[in-house]
């Protein structure tokens, strides 16, 4: 059985070609403008909105428990 990579086509370039993707695709990420996607539910509590909820919901809380 032949095996599937052979030496003289990937050669010693790959670690070179690898790490230069991954900074290519961790570049493309930071630029693109991402906004266009909605957001889950779930997405939107993780952030700054998030917390002024679930600050909310705790006074709610206590104060329906002080009631």
């Amino acid at each position: 059985m032949h095996p599937v990579f052979h030496s003289e086509f990937i050669g010693l370039d790959w670690p070179i070609l690898f790490i230069g993707h991954i900074i290519m695709f961790w570049s493309l990420t930071k630029r693109l403008d991402w906004s266009w996607i909605p957001l889950t539910d779930h997405e939107k509590l993780c952030g700054n909105k998030g917390d002024a909820y679930r600050a909310q919901v705790s006074s709610l809380e206590r104060t329906f428990q002080n009631s």
